[in-house]
């Protein structure tokens, strides 16, 4: 291995991007490229059913307010007299069929929540915010003060990052205005600037709690990854902690035997790592544990394999799909290069070595017993002295 990359990976600790997005900090409400997907997932998915219940509430009051149209212009008695409240009635059954059907339809569930729930509120926003518009020109009393409510709404869990909850604010405030201008003369003009900067007004009160609550639950996401990897990962070498290799195993071996796929469980053990912290100090064992860490865990290539350390000196090597036979010249492999590993700053240093015992799983066998064998095969590696690898298939053990 080349000294330099292992002299900067002695240096920073493994690389945690959760650690230095909360270090860094986040204003703006943006990650580093990658982890923004990730939390945008993570968002969406916990935004969902929040979003689904707000949505049914409000497609309910919007219905509510179809039936109204209908009783405020007494429709059944007078009909329709003008062609703008043609448009008002029209648009307001047409927003809720669009919102029921996609209610209704599979396209729910597969769609971006975030496109569908700006695109649902634009639409009602758009919507209401003309109506008011054409109540006024009418003279028809109407709440046009409910409009406040509808700027402030995208700030609701709806399923929003806070700036496309933003740019949502906007759509009835410039509908309104635009509608106005266009609906009402002189003589019901009267007050729509002072209405159009109230709207205007309500869009920064309702980003500062959109914005406060986007960079608490960013916040929470950083921390809830930090633990769940504390919880998961040895610090020290940044391999599988023992809590999550026991439960990998046990769903690989599951798996495994299942779809009658081979396993190989290798337990590995530094010789002599007591002797060496006291000769070198425990700062030098740490540099030690992490190299080989990194060497063990460049042989887990897989998607199913996985390198651990079990605990101090010790650790574990689950290969997926690879029997005795494939697996002995890759530990063999292993072996000889943990012992032409260069230690930083102790050119004296005495080799590492290590040993070894493999084992791979044989018909319907627990993680238990498979891993008992393998740590037979490790004592036996170190009782016939050291730097070895031990290996017995199954059956003949």
């Amino acid at each position: 291995m080349d000294a330099n990359r292992h002299q900067t990976r002695l240096e920073a600790p493994p690389d945690q991007p959760y650690d230095s997005q909360l270090a860094l900090g986040f204003a703006n409400l943006q990650f580093e490229q990658a982890l923004e997907a990730e939390y945008r997932a993570v968002f969406a998915q916990e935004q969902r059913k929040p979003a689904l219940i707000f949505g049914t509430i409000a497609m309910l009051i919007w219905a509510g307010f179809v039936g109204f149209d209908l009783v405020r212009l007494d429709v059944f008695n007078k009909g329709v007299s003008g062609a703008d409240l043609w448009v008002l009635i029209c648009a307001r059954w047409v927003a809720l069929l669009v919102i029921g059907v996609f209610f209704v339809s599979p396209l729910r569930r597969r769609a971006d929540l975030g496109q569908a729930s700006f695109s649902i509120y634009a639409l009602m926003a758009s919507v209401a915010a003309m109506n008011a518009m054409i109540y006024k020109a009418h003279g028809i009393p109407a709440a046009e003060s409910a409009l406040v409510v509808v700027v402030m709404a995208p700030f609701l869990p709806l399923g929003l990052t806070f700036y496309r909850a933003l740019a949502a604010s906007f759509v009835p405030v410039v509908v309104a205005a635009m509608a106005g201008l266009v609906m009402l003369d002189g003589e019901h003009n009267h007050g729509l600037v002072g209405q159009i900067f109230v709207l205007t007004m309500a869009i920064p009160v309702g980003a500062i709690g959109g914005y406060m609550r986007e960079y608490a639950h960013r916040r929470q996401f950083l921390l809830t990854a930090i633990l769940s990897r504390q919880a998961q990962f040895d610090p020290l070498t940044d391999l599988a902690n023992r809590r999550l290799f026991q439960r990998h195993a046990d769903a690989v071996i599951a798996h495994a035997t299942r779809h009658d796929e081979p396993v190989v469980l290798a337990m590995l053990d530094i010789d002599h790592f007591k002797r060496f912290n006291d000769r070198f100090g425990h700062a030098a064992g740490d540099q030690a544990l992490r190299l080989v860490a990194d060497a063990i865990a460049s042989v887990a290539r897989r998607p199913m394999d996985m390198a651990t350390r079990l605990g101090g000196e010790e650790f574990a090597l689950l290969l997926h799909g690879s029997d005795l036979a494939r697996a002995i010249p890759i530990l063999e492999s292993l072996r000889g290069q943990i012992a032409s590993l260069v230690m930083p700053h102790l050119p004296s240093a005495m080799p590492l070595t290590i040993s070894i015992g493999a084992t791979s799983l044989s018909g319907r066998e627990s993680l238990a017993e498979i891993y008992d064998r393998a740590d037979r095969l490790l004592y036996a590696s170190k009782s016939n002295g050291r730097d070895r690898l031990s290996t017995q298939l199954p059956e003949a053990i």
